[in-house]
C-alpha cells in the first residue's frame, strides 16, 4: 500500500433538506390541490387502548422509534429498521373526541409537537403527558390500511422528513398531502406481521455477487468493488464494511491488500471479519474524495440501498473506515450519516472531504502517527474531539509514545455515552496505517491496526 499525500481540501457539503417526493408536495400545496383531512374516525384502525402497536412508515418500511431509547422529555422521535423494542412500541390513550396521546412503552412519555408549533417541519419529540392539544392526535384514513396521525393543535400530520428511508430520519409535522411518507400502519405487537431480523434483502435471493459493480448516483456512473462472504446465507443479517481508497488509491488496490498482500485487503478486515461481512471497496473522483456538493456522501447513500435491496444486511451494524483522504471521507460519513452508520474509523485523515453536520454521536476510533508530515497529527486529534464532544466522553490528553520508540498507545475515552463509544490510537511513524515493528516496511502494518479495528467494530451487536 503506497502511502501517498493529500492535496486540496474539498468543498463542504450541501445540506439535503427535502428529498424529490417533498418537493413534489410543495408544488401540489403551491397549487391548492391538497388532499382534505378526513375529519370522521379512521376504519382502517380499530385502536384498541390497552393494546401496544409498532407504527410502520409506508414509504421507509420502517418503525416509527425512540432514537436512542431516551427518556427525557424533547427526546427526538425517527424511524429505525423495525425491531419491536420497547422503544419502537407506543400505545394509545384516549383524550376524548376522537383523538388520542401517543405514549411510548419505553419512557412513558408521549409524542408531542414541540413547542406547540403550527409550521411545517415542526419537530415531533416526547414530552411528559400533559394532555395538551399538541400531545393530541386523530386518526385519518389513507387507503390500503394506513392512517395519518393529525395533531389536534396544528391540523399537520406526522410525516418521515424528506421522505427519508434511512434509519434515523427524522419525524416531524407537515401539512397533509397524503403522501405515503405520511402514513402509518398500526401493527399490533406480538400479531402476525413479526418483525424482519435484518434489511429488506434478507430472505430474498441476491441479485449481487462478489465482483465490480457499477451504479447511477447524482447522475454519474460510479464504481464499487464487492465482497460477499462465503457461503452467504440469505436469513443471516451481515454487518456491513465500507473501506475507502487514499489518495492516488483504487478500489482495485483496496479489494486486493494492494502492495500489502491478501492480509491488508480492505484494510485487514476481509481477513478479521471471516466470512462474517459483506465489504465494500468504493471508487473516488480523480482517485480522491473531494465529496463536492456532497456527491460521495450521496454515492454512499445509493450503495447502501442498491446493496441492502439484494444482500441480507443489519441495518445497525453499518461500518466505514479509510486511511489519509480516505480517513478524510470515513470522517465526512461520521458527520452526515451518524444515524446511519454504527462506527467508523479513521486513520491519519483530516477534515478533507468536508463535515455536513457533525453534531450527532457515532461511536469513533482515531488512529494516526506522531511524525505525519503530510497530515499532522493536530488534524487527527481535531476530529477526534469532535465526536468526544458529540459522545459525551469526558475530554482529556491521551498519552502518545515517543518518538523513536516504534510503539503506539491506544487509549479508551470515559464517560461517553452508552453505545457511543471514543478510542484514539498514536503510534510513532509518519504518514502510514500503522507501525511496523521497527522495519519501517509495510509488511508490519497488519500486526495490531487491522485487529484493533475489527474489535472495535465488532463490539457492535
Amino acid at each position: 500500500m503506497k502511502a501517498l499525500g493529500e492535496a486540496r481540501p474539498a468543498s463542504r457539503q450541501r445540506r439535503r433538506w427535502r428529498s424529490g417526493l417533498a418537493a413534489a408536495a410543495a408544488a401540489v400545496m403551491a397549487a391548492s390541490t391538497l388532499v382534505a383531512v378526513n375529519a370522521t374516525p379512521a376504519a382502517a384502525a380499530t385502536v384498541d387502548t390497552n393494546a401496544w402497536y409498532t407504527l410502520v412508515n409506508r414509504n421507509s418500511g420502517k418503525a416509527l422509534d425512540l432514537y436512542a431509547s431516551a427518556t427525557n422529555d424533547g427526546a427526538r422521535i425517527s424511524q429505525w429498521t423495525r425491531n419491536n423494542g420497547n422503544n419502537q412500541q407506543w400505545q394509545f390513550v384516549d383524550s376524548g373526541g376522537g383523538y388520542y396521546r401517543v405514549k411510548s412503552r419505553h419512557s412513558g412519555k408521549v409524542l408531542d409537537v414541540s413547542n406547540f408549533s403550527t409550521a411545517d417541519g415542526g419537530a415531533i419529540v416526547q414530552w411528559s403527558d400533559l394532555n395538551g392539544t399538541n400531545q393530541q392526535f386523530r386518526l385519518a384514513d389513507s387507503d390500503g390500511g394506513y392512517v395519518r396521525l393529525v395533531n389536534r393543535n396544528s391540523n399537520k400530520v406526522v410525516e418521515v422528513q424528506g421522505a427519508s428511508t434511512a434509519d434515523g430520519g427524522n419525524v416531524v409535522q407537515y401539512a397533509d398531502w397524503g403522501g405515503a411518507n405520511q402514513q402509518w400502519q398500526l401493527v399490533p405487537v406480538g400479531g402476525s406481521n413479526p418483525p424482519p431480523t435484518g434489511g429488506s434483502g434478507c430472505g430474498k435471493a441476491p441479485t449481487l455477487s462478489s465482483g465490480t459493480h457499477t451504479i447511477q448516483s447524482n447522475g454519474k456512473s460510479r464504481t464499487f468493488i464487492l465482497r460477499v462472504p462465503a457461503n452467504y446465507n440469505n436469513s443471516n443479517p451481515y454487518r456491513l464494511i465500507f473501506a475507502f481508497h487514499w489518495r492516488g488509491g483504487t478500489m482495485q488496490e483496496i479489494s486486493s491488500g494492494g502492495t500489502s498482500g491478501t492480509a491488508w485487503s480492505y484494510y485487514g478486515q476481509q481477513e478479521q471479519s471471516n466470512n462474517s461481512a459483506i465489504l465494500v471497496a468504493p471508487q473516488g473522483f480523480g482517485n480522491g474524495w473531494g465529496n463536492s456538493g456532497g456527491e460521495d456522501i450521496t454515492f454512499v447513500d445509493d450503495m447502501i440501498s442498491r446493496i441492502e435491496s439484494s444482500l441480507c444486511v443489519n441495518p445497525r451494524q453499518r461500518f466505514a473506515l479509510g486511511f489519509s483522504w480516505g480517513g478524510g471521507m470515513s470522517y465526512a460519513v461520521a458527520c452526515a450519516r451518524a444515524t446511519v452508520f454504527r462506527a467508523v474509523a479513521v486513520i491519519s485523515g483530516a477534515q478533507i472531504s468536508g463535515c455536513s453536520g457533525g453534531t450527532q454521536p457515532i461511536a469513533y476510533f482515531g488512529l494516526h502517527g506522531i511524525s505525519d508530515n503530510v497530515l499532522n497529527i493536530s488534524q487527527g486529534r481535531a476530529l477526534r474531539d469532535t465526536f468526544v464532544r458529540n459522545n459525551g466522553c469526558t475530554a482529556q490528553n491521551p498519552p502518545e509514545p515517543a518518538g523513536g520508540s516504534r510503539a503506539h498507545i491506544t487509549t479508551a475515552y470515559s464517560g461517553c455515552r452508552a453505545g457511543y463509544p471514543v478510542q484514539w490510537a498514536a503510534y510513532d511513524n509518519g504518514h502510514m496505517p500503522g507501525p511496523v515493528d521497527g522495519t519501517y516496511a509495510e509488511s508490519g502494518i497488519t500486526t495490531w491496526t487491522k485487529g484493533e479495528i475489527w474489535r472495535f467494530f465488532a463490539q457492535f451487536s
